[in-house]
């Protein structure tokens, strides 16, 4: 709870665009919104049934070129941005300065 989360949008934005912050986990799944019908994998209802939820907040929504993927990497980006991973440094730094 408390940690920062910036989203990254697929091609053909490829870029991050939005901050969340984290603000409740370990949610039991029928507390959980029943959005399936949202869902492009409307079959892994089944399989997320009993896993723990978490909730996130929008802090904001940037529509910012330099958050494009090359300049992340310009920045030292090393992921490929297919899973989360934790950022630090010059990066973070780089990435809070648009938000």
């Amino acid at each position: 709870v408390g940690d920062y989360i910036y989203l990254y949008t697929t091609a053909p934005v490829q870029k991050i665009e939005y901050k969340l912050i984290v603000d409740k986990i370990n949610i039991p799944y029928e507390y959980g919104i029943d959005d399936y019908d949202y869902s492009l994998e409307p079959e892994s209802r089944e399989s997320n049934k009993g896993k723990p939820l978490c909730r996130f907040r929008l802090i904001k929504k940037v529509d910012q070129p330099l958050l494009h993927l090359s300049k992340l990497r310009e920045q030292g980006l090393r992921s490929s941005m297919q899973a989360p991973f934790k950022i630090s440094g010059q990066l973070l730094d780089y990435i809070e300065s648009y938000f």
